[in-house]
């Protein structure tokens, strides 16, 4: 049953954090779903897949069908004039007719259909780009994965600090109350000195024991920020 409680204590826990002058509040799935997004390695890794797929479609293309096509288009403004002799025309002998050749406006289209029939270096190229892809995919699948378990371990640092905190700030409330009763029990003569003593020392542990789980705490806290990106 205990790991099943633990288990409960993360999926309904709430951590809240401050990140980048904002503040958060996660649970497991949430603080998961947060790395998996905005964590830097699991970023880096997701550009490594798009640049692959864009790489392995760009090898592709170079093997498909390639169209290119064209339109002319010319306006003669101002088009040539000849003289011929008047003869050519009926006209009388001796004089020059100003004849015009051609169109005002002429156009002209043009289209040429290209096809890599067998080229062995577009298909190792092809080949590559997609071995290059399975591989950015894959890395992109176990960096998510390290990430979830990083952050489930950091997630539950950060519960186990709270938790041993609070216990020992208990402890310590209760062992000052211990500490006073026996004191004046001393005072009374009912009680031996070594008693306050032992007293002293476990209160003076548990003091010693609270500084460091809040640093350890405040250090779980750090890692979970870095882990969440």
């Amino acid at each position: 049953m205990r790991p099943i409680i633990i288990i409960l204590l993360f999926l309904f826990t709430n951590l809240g954090f401050s990140q980048s002058n904002r503040s958060y509040t996660f649970t497991l799935q949430e603080a998961v779903t947060f790395a998996l997004d905005s964590n830097y390695a699991a970023i880096n890794a997701k550009r490594d897949v798009l640049a692959a797929l864009k790489q392995k479609w760009e090898t592709t293309a170079t093997g498909l069908p390639q169209i290119t096509a064209g339109v002319d288009y010319f306006n003669n403004l101002k088009q040539p004039v000849t003289l011929i002799p008047g003869e050519f025309s009926g006209a009388p002998a001796g004089t020059f007719v100003p004849v015009v050749f051609g169109v005002p406006q002429t156009m002209s289209a043009t289209a040429t259909l290209n096809q890599l029939l067998f080229d062995g270096s577009y298909i190792v190229a092809l080949q590559a780009s997609k071995t290059f892809l399975d591989y950015s995919k894959n890395l992109e699948q176990k960096t998510s994965s390290v990430i979830r378990k990083e952050v489930i371990n950091v997630y539950g640092s950060v519960l186990l600090s709270r938790e041993n905190i609070e216990i020992l700030e208990s402890n310590k409330e209760t062992l000052k109350t211990n500490l006073n009763e026996t004191t004046e029990i001393f005072k009374n003569g009912l009680a031996e000195e070594e008693d306050v003593e032992q007293l002293q020392i476990t209160l003076s542990n548990i003091e010693t024991q609270l500084v460091n789980s809040r640093r350890v705490l405040e250090l779980s806290k750090q890692l979970f920020n870095l882990t969440l990106g």
